[in-house]
């Protein structure tokens, strides 16, 4: 089964009610994420897959992750967007607890790389910035952690860093709120500029929060 709008081809292999919700959650969401990235469109439709089998999806995100994670639920590794089905987040012990919302947040997140990669696909070393951008233009949540990480484990392992999300998170909106556009997209032309930039960004990251915890 499929289904096709403007930017977006969608397949599925069995019946899901909220497939409306989900399109309707796409075409709002689009237009703002396409502006941010300076683009007018995708070069083609991009596909999504909504994988309604666990192990299927564990499978294929094996050929591109070092481990699997539980809460790993949706990528964009073969270049398409893959998503788990809410059922079948719903099994695993981090997703229990999904609503409707916070799955359909989850797409936008996955656009939103699917537009980086538009404009260039090198996340070597700076996975922590794709995400820094897609928690906050995607599915943006509050939070309050310890702000606490090792650095060199952000920048060369970021799945296996604890909090890991709510991190880049804190720093992708200080950077939001700190940098210009020009400056977040001359990082997301150039990632070079960004892998020579990254512990600077952390370092400010850190000061302002612990300025703000005084």
């Amino acid at each position: 089964m499929r289904k096709e709008t403007k930017e977006f081809i969608i397949g599925y292999d069995k019946d899901i009610d909220y497939i409306d919700d989900l399109i309707k959650k796409l075409e709002q969401e689009e237009d703002k994420i396409l502006n941010f990235f300076e683009l007018k469109n995708l070069k083609e439709k991009k596909k999504i897959k909504i994988w309604t089998n666990r192990e299927e999806y564990q499978t294929h995100l094996e050929e591109y992750v070092p481990k699997y994670y539980d809460w790993m639920n949706a990528d964009t590794f073969d270049g398409n967007i893959n998503l788990l089905s809410i059922e079948e987040c719903r099994k695993t012990k981090a997703h229990s607890d999904i609503t409707l919302e916070e799955f359909l947040e989850n797409i936008i997140h996955e656009f939103v790389h699917s537009c980086q990669q538009e404009i260039n696909p090198d996340s070597k070393n700076v996975e922590w910035f794709w995400e820094a951008l897609a928690t906050n233009l995607g599915n943006p949540f509050d939070h309050t952690i310890d702000f606490q990480f090792n650095e060199e484990q952000l920048i060369n392992d970021f799945n296996s860093v604890p909090n890991n999300y709510e991190i880049v998170f804190t720093i992708g909106k200080y950077l939001l709120e700190n940098y210009s556009h020009k400056e977040i997209m001359q990082y997301i032309k150039e990632p070079e500029i960004l892998r020579q930039d990254a512990k600077k960004i952390f370092n400010e990251v850190k000061l302002q929060n612990n300025n703000s915890n005084v």
